[in-house]
């Protein structure tokens, strides 16, 4: 693995599910090392199915500048869930989904449950499908931290040494962190 290895970070924008909002973005950030070099934006639906395809399409509209793809979880805009092994077979580009704790399955399933009583099995099943959660422990400037993650497409030992190269200032991905931080600037959006 390189130096200062090309990824697309992504995360979802600010949105106000309590005031009815219907929509949010996708941020995506490509930095090379730490040094930003590109945001892609693309609207997804509030708790839809159309965050894979969005997804899927920001990385086929730079596949050729970027080597692995890293996403602040696989759940945005509330509950619109990506399927990994989907955007990994449509893009050959290794995924990590980092999460920043360990993920309560028995609670997922019950607000999944509660807010999608009839659908809540298709949701579920791209939990399902990303399969093992795995943890990482990583230097950090704030010192060490664990890191929890699924994965696709790329080893174990590789995924850990990515994120040991990529994790700087906190336990997300630099590029990850830099889509958070451009995510908020829409907390105001309009998104009705």
């Amino acid at each position: 693995m390189k130096n200062h290895p090309i990824v697309l970070g992504i995360d979802d924008a600010t949105f106000r599910l309590k005031e009815g909002s219907k929509f949010t973005f996708l941020i995506g950030v490509i930095c090379q090392g730490t040094r930003l070099v590109k945001v892609e934006k693309r609207k997804i639906e509030i708790d839809g199915k159309n965050a894979t395809c969005k997804i899927i399409d920001m990385i086929k509209k730079n596949k050729k500048h970027i080597q692995y793809v890293l996403t602040h979880t696989i759940t945005f805009g509330g509950f619109n869930l990506i399927n990994m092994k989907e955007v990994y077979a449509k893009t050959k580009k290794p995924l990590i989904c980092i999460a920043e704790r360990e993920v309560d399955l028995d609670s997922v399933k019950t607000a999944l449950i509660h807010r999608f009583p009839d659908t809540y099995k298709n949701k579920l099943t791209h939990i399902i499908n990303a399969g093992d959660l795995y943890k990482s422990e990583i230097s950090t400037a704030a010192g060490t931290s664990n890191v929890y993650f699924h994965k696709i497409g790329i080893t174990l030992i590789e995924a850990h040494e990515l994120l040991e190269k990529s994790c700087i200032d906190s336990k997300l991905p630099e590029a990850v962190r830099i889509a958070h931080i451009i995510g908020r600037i829409f907390r105001d959006y309009d998104s009705k």
